[in-house]
C-alpha cells in the first residue's frame, strides 16, 4: 500500500465518522494538519482538498474557514 493510499483509506474512515457524527468533523484544516503529522508526503492544503471533496462526495457539512 503506497502512502496515497494509506491517506486516501484514512479519509474515507473520518468521512464515515462524520456521517455517523457531523458535528464533531466538520473543521478541515484541523483534520488537514493532524493528517499532515502522519502523512508528510503531502501539504496541508492538499489534505484539505482531499477532505473537502470527500465530504461534498457524501454531502456532509464542512468548515474550510476555521483557524488552524
Amino acid at each position: 500500500m503506497t502512502e496515497s493510499d494509506a491517506l486516501r483509506e484514512e479519509i474515507s474512515r473520518l468521512a464515515a465518522a462524520a456521517e455517523a457524527d457531523p458535528k464533531t468533523t466538520s473543521n478541515l484544516k484541523s483534520l488537514a494538519v493532524q493528517l499532515w503529522a502522519n502523512f508528510n508526503d503531502f501539504a496541508v492544503e492538499d489534505l484539505e482538498d482531499i477532505l473537502r471533496d470527500e465530504w461534498r462526495a457524501r454531502g456532509l457539512p464542512f468548515n474550510d474557514n476555521a483557524e488552524i
